[in-house]
C-alpha cells in the first residue's frame, strides 16, 4: 500500500515538473530561430554493413535547397571486393534541401581485389592468387531520405544506382572484373546545423 502512494506522488511530481518546464522550453525553442532552421549536414552510415564486416558511409552538406554535395567511402563484397570513395553532387528537385527524392552524379577513385584459389598441382600446396586493379569511378543513384523527429536531427536514407570503374580490363593476365557494379544505400545518421 505504502509503494503504491509513494509511486502516486513520485508520478504526480514528475507531471507537474514536465507541465511547468515544458511549455517554458517550447517557447524557448519557437522564439530561438537558429533552433528551428533546417540542417545543413548529414553524417550517415549503414548500420548493418559492419556486422558482415563492410562499410558504407557519407557526409551530406547542402549547399542551396536543391543542390548538396556528398563525400562516400564504402568497401563491400561481391564477386570480388570493391573499395572506393567518391564525391557526389546531388540534386533535390523539390527543393527541400537533404530532404526528399534526389538525383546524384559521382567521381571517385577505386579498387577491385580478389583472393582466389588459382592453381593446385598434384604433388604441393594451391597456391592462393591476388588479383587488383585501382582506377576512377564514375556513379549515378537515386535515393529518397527522410528527417525525422521534431528536431529533424535523424536522417534515414534508401536508394540505389550503378558504378563503373575504369580499371585494366585484364589486370595480371587473369580474368576481366566486373567494372559495372549496382550501388544499394541504406543509410541512418544525423543531421545538424
Amino acid at each position: 500500500m505504502r509503494m503504491v502512494s509513494i509511486g502516486r506522488v513520485g508520478l504526480a511530481l514528475m507531471l507537474a515538473a514536465v507541465t511547468t518546464v515544458a511549455p517554458d522550453h517550447l517557447a524557448a525553442q519557437a522564439t530561438d530561430p537558429a533552433r528551428n532552421a533546417p540542417p545543413r549536414t548529414i553524417i550517415a552510415i549503414n548500420p548493418f554493413l559492419p556486422l558482415a564486416g563492410y562499410f558504407q558511409g557519407e557526409l551530406e552538406t547542402k549547399l542551396r535547397d536543391n543542390l548538396a554535395v556528398a563525400v562516400s567511402g564504402s568497401h563491400t563484397k561481391l564477386d570480388d571486393s570493391y573499395t572506393s570513395v567518391d564525391t557526389k553532387l546531388r540534386l533535390y528537385p523539390q527543393e527541400k534541401g537533404l530532404e526528399g527524392f534526389a538525383i546524384a552524379a559521382g567521381l571517385g577513385y577505386g579498387r577491385i581485389s580478389d583472393v582466389s584459389s588459382y592453381y593446385c598441382p598434384e604433388l604441393g600446396p594451391c597456391t592462393e592468387t591476388h588479383r587488383a586493379a585501382s582506377g576512377p569511378t564514375f556513379s549515378v543513384e537515386t535515393h529518397y531520405q527522410w528527417l525525422l523527429g521534431r528536431s529533424r536531427h535523424t536522417a534515414v536514407a534508401i536508394g540505389g544506382g550503378v558504378k563503373r570503374y575504369y580499371v585494366d580490363d585484364q589486370p595480371q593476365g587473369f580474368e576481366v572484373f566486373t567494372e559495372y557494379v549496382p550501388t544499394l544505400r541504406l543509410t541512418i545518421g544525423y543531421a545538424f546545423r
